[in-house]
């Protein structure tokens, strides 16, 4: 979000006297000093000029006038660019940006409240509020890396930040089953593709199967048999990369061709089973949603931190690292994702667990700050116990005021209105690849009332029903 000095409308004029270059020296230096921000602007120029952004984040504003309009670059998820005059300049919010791109883009009116405004680059990303003022945040975007990643100081030095156009985290999803523009299933479609294919979204083989032969047929048409056989891709000069995620295409050197083959016909079956199914790019782009929106992580906002593993033979010899998890929050469900293995380690709908935010202790450096979650158990013999996951992550805050968020938007929504299967549901646990402690008692909860004692919202407190005064540590 780097900007470039613009003429400031208080250029000297090639011919004037002594006495008139000092009073507008004078006036140059008051209006200064009137409309200059906390950061002096020769810093904000020089920082431009020497951290200049990297090949997949070209810099976003081109700075103006002080006081004058801005210039500013949002992107869409597959990388194409809309370029926005914003009279407003430094202050237009985040809110204002968003409705201009509908109207670029030409969607409805509704569509303000599917999508808004992110800023993001590879180490953080950001979903803007209406009344958050892009310009301000880029500004301290170091001090954010600093507080919320593990980014290191020459990541964050190179780090340079776009603004997005995406979905909104916040929009249900059963206002978005109701969307009939296709401007707008275009938009969602693109960002659910780009989370599928970048690995974003822990989808199973099968599931990457069935959504690839949607792509193909977006690609290629309607499955003819006559044409789209084995060996079809390579005649296109595709990769099946382009339609897999990467997680997908892996296989064994030792079978790797037969598996390859195997692979690109089960892609074509998927393709011809799409075909059959509906027609037409629109038909194609709703039938890839309808099939992203069975996925329980759909339209979450991803975090990350880490976990402890169990304990194994050799760990206490070797040194038991923790184990790299993503956190993925939406307004149904919150999930915990091994990153390495990208698979769902712990899936929980809101009515199913309890939460807790514990802030890093400020006297220890190497002290994470802590995000809890506590559920219900099924032991062997049938007794119930309350199991407790320990998340250690700088964006565990984030993670608290997210799923605090999630809760009070699903209060203000009536029982009827709610989708069916929607929210709760089993618990998917992995037990032994996750270290849990066990306490005793259960919790005595109800349907969206269990919320966290210790979060930046004044929410009442989750109560026990076997109350031991034990706290988390």
């Amino acid at each position: 979000m780097a900007t470039i000095p613009e003429d400031d409308g208080l250029e000297l004029k090639s011919v004037a006297s002594s006495e008139e270059k000092e009073k507008t020296k004078q006036a140059k230096s008051d209006y200064k000093r009137t409309h200059s921000y906390p950061e002096d602007k020769k810093s904000v120029i020089k920082k431009a000029h020497h951290h200049k952004s990297h090949g997949s984040h070209p810099e976003m504003i081109h700075r103006m006038q002080s006081r004058g309009p801005l210039t500013v670059a949002v992107f869409l998820v597959e990388k194409a660019v809309r370029l926005l005059n914003l009279e407003d300049g430094k202050s237009a919010t985040a809110g204002s940006m968003s409705k201009i791109m509908r109207e670029t883009l030409s969607l409805p009116a509704e569509a303000d409240k599917a999508f808004c405004i992110w800023l993001k680059s590879p180490l953080l990303q950001l979903q803007l509020k209406d009344h958050h003022v892009p310009y301000r945040l880029r500004k301290v975007w170091p001090e954010l890396l600093q507080k919320f990643t593990n980014a290191n100081h020459e990541a964050i030095e190179i780090d340079e930040p776009i603004l997005s156009y995406q979905r909104n985290s916040f929009y249900p999803l059963q206002d978005e089953k109701k969307i009939e523009d296709n401007g707008s299933i275009k938009r969602l479609f693109e960002e659910a593709r780009n989370n599928v294919l970048s690995g974003l979204y822990p989808v199973t083989k099968q599931e990457s199967i069935k959504l690839g032969g949607v792509l193909l047929a977006l690609q290629n048409g309607k499955f003819n048999e006559n044409i789209h056989k084995l060996g079809f891709l390579k005649t296109l000069g595709d990769k099946i990369t382009e339609y897999l995620p990467i997680s997908a295409c892996k296989v064994g050197w030792l079978h790797s061709r037969s598996a390859r083959t195997t692979l690109e016909q089960q892609l074509l079956d998927s393709y011809k089973e799409a075909s059959a199914c509906t027609s037409g790019l629109p038909g194609f782009y709703k039938l890839f949603l309808e099939r992203c929106w069975s996925l329980p992580y759909y339209g979450s906002v991803f975090f990350t931190g880490q976990i402890e593993q169990p304990s194994k033979r050799f760990s206490s010899l070797l040194g038991k690292s923790d184990l790299p998890v993503k956190v993925a929050v939406n307004r149904e469900k919150i999930h915990i994702i091994d990153e390495t293995k990208n698979d769902i380690l712990l899936s929980l709908g809101f009515d199913e667990l309890s939460w807790d935010y514990t802030p890093a202790d400020e006297g220890d450096e190497d002290c994470l700050a802590t995000f809890w979650v506590e559920f219900d158990s099924k032991e062997d013999d049938g007794t119930t116990t309350v199991q407790r996951l320990q998340i250690f992550s700088k964006q565990a805050v984030m993670i608290d005021a997210m799923v605090s968020s999630c809760v009070e938007c699903e209060e203000d929504i009536d029982e009827h209105t709610t989708c069916e299967g929607e929210g709760g549901g089993a618990i998917r646990c992995r037990i032994d690849r996750l270290s849990l402690s066990k306490l005793e008692g259960h919790l005595a909860r109800k349907k969206k009332t269990n919320v966290s004692f210790v979060n930046p919202f004044s929410r009442p407190q989750r109560q026990m029903s076997n109350p031991s005064g034990d706290t988390p540590r």
